[in-house]
């Protein structure tokens, strides 16, 4: 009865390892006879950290100003440079105006990096160049000049998601003086005319700060301005005049506010390897996770990505005369000793297809139109719990029906085009012992 008993329970099992059915469609008709789903989790994968020339840094509504500095990543600053466009080219009584002062309102809610415990010092200059676009953008290495003059600074200590938030810098009075003449006499009519006189400006940190903030454009929010009064404030800067009443005894108040341009703004980022752990990266020298520690890097702004190879991936084609691909999903996790919510892990993720020069040939989308993205799992109980599960099924779909080898057989991830800056991450390779990645494919055999 013993034997009888185990030899029925060893049936069972034998036939839960395998998944029978006469149900599963494949193309346009109903398999009969017999058909195995089998979940191949024996791929090779390859992992490497590589650099991009230069990234799109534009029209991403963000202000990143600052600078960090740490072992990973070595010493990145980003200034921010825009355009300025004035509500209005007039002036109300523009007879009888007089100019009082001018203000730059920079707020920060949301985000930071680094040390806020020291205080920030930015200084504020005048571009000397017109800002040009690109094919469309401007990028993190574009370079258009700022006077070496500063027109206004600022020293202060962070409080993001606080009602003290935000920054208020005096410009220098004469810059706004010569801003308020030129609308008071009536020079300026368009905007491509106010900028033979007024090109933007540049936000610039001072090389000490340790600290990255982020500046959101066209946001406003409520600060308290003083004691008594809360004042709802954006990215602007702001000019103050007045001019006298009818009855000559009291002041009427004015103010105008310029605007940030979204289209003519983008954040200028510089980074410095030396002595960090990659201090070998060039855009034209990728490094193999394995000499890594098998570990791979990000981070957007800087053109620090992670690249992923499944160099057998057609292999597959071998194991069924027929089959289709069920599933497929990449897993990715954060490496012990680098997860945190304030300077690592960006949430979501953007990934894109790319060729052997690592350049992107398409991003994953949703509806053929919506970039795909990839929130950061964090529901476990441990840090190996949390991590970047990516849906492949599509792309392993498209590399096993083609007829010749593509060079598209890569995947490149990006961190958020919002964050700008703020995709900063270290993650494990497939021998990486504490984080590895997974790359499993469910495949249905007939």
């Amino acid at each position: 009865m013993y034997k009888y008993l185990l030899s029925c329970i060893s049936l069972l099992l034998l036939f839960s390892c395998e998944n029978e059915s006469n149900t599963y469609k494949v193309g346009g008709s109903w398999m009969d006879g017999q058909s195995k789903i089998t979940m191949i989790d024996t791929l090779t994968i390859k992992m490497s950290t590589i650099m991009m020339d230069s990234v799109v840094t534009s029209g991403r509504k963000a202000m990143m100003v600052g600078n960090i500095k740490d072992q990973t990543f070595g010493q990145v600053s980003s200034s921010s440079l825009f355009e300025l466009t004035p509500e209005s080219y007039t002036l109300s009584s523009p007879a009888n105006a007089i100019f009082d002062s001018i203000v730059m309102y920079l707020t920060n809610t949301d985000f930071y990096y680094g040390d806020t415990l020291k205080a920030v010092k930015f200084n504020i200059h005048p571009l000397s160049d017109r800002i040009r676009l690109n094919n469309g953008y401007l990028y993190n290495k574009s370079n258009f000049n700022y006077s070496a003059n500063s027109i206004g600074s600022a020293e202060f200590y962070s409080k993001p998601q606080t009602d003290s938030s935000y920054v208020k810098i005096h410009l220098d009075q004469s810059y706004g003086q010569a801003l308020f003449n030129t609308l008071k006499n009536n020079d300026v009519n368009n905007q491509e005319y106010f900028l033979n006189f007024f090109k933007g400006l540049a936000v610039v940190p001072s090389s000490d700060n340790n600290t990255m903030l982020r500046f959101g454009i066209n946001s406003s929010y409520w600060v308290q301005i003083n004691k008594k009064t809360k004042e709802r404030v954006s990215n602007i800067v702001r000019m103050y005049y007045h001019s006298k009443s009818q009855n000559g005894t009291e002041d009427v108040k004015y103010t105008l506010d310029l605007n940030p341009s979204t289209t003519y703004q983008y954040n200028k980022v510089k980074s410095d390897f030396t002595g960090s752990d990659l201090a070998d990266l060039t855009p034209k020298n990728s490094i193999p996770s394995q000499n890594l520690g098998n570990k791979t890097y990000l981070m957007a702004g800087i053109g620090v990505y992670t690249k992923v190879e499944i160099p057998y991936l057609k292999s597959l084609k071998n194991l069924y005369e027929n089959y289709k691909i069920i599933d497929a999903t990449l897993w990715v996790s954060p490496v012990s000793g680098y997860y945190s919510g304030s300077f690592y892990n960006p949430s979501p993720l953007y990934y894109y297809v790319g060729d052997k020069l690592n350049k992107i040939v398409k991003n994953y989308t949703t509806d053929g139109e919506t970039e795909a993205t990839i929130g950061l799992s964090n529901g476990g109980e441990f840090q190996s719990d949390h991590g970047y599960n990516f849906p492949l099924r599509t792309y392993v779909t498209e590399i096993l029906s083609e007829s010749t080898n593509s060079n598209y057989n890569t995947l490149i991830y990006a961190s958020s085009s919002v964050d700008v800056l703020s995709g900063k991450a270290v993650l494990g390779d497939q021998k990486n012992k504490t984080n590895p990645a997974k790359l499993k494919v469910y495949i249905l055999g007939y």
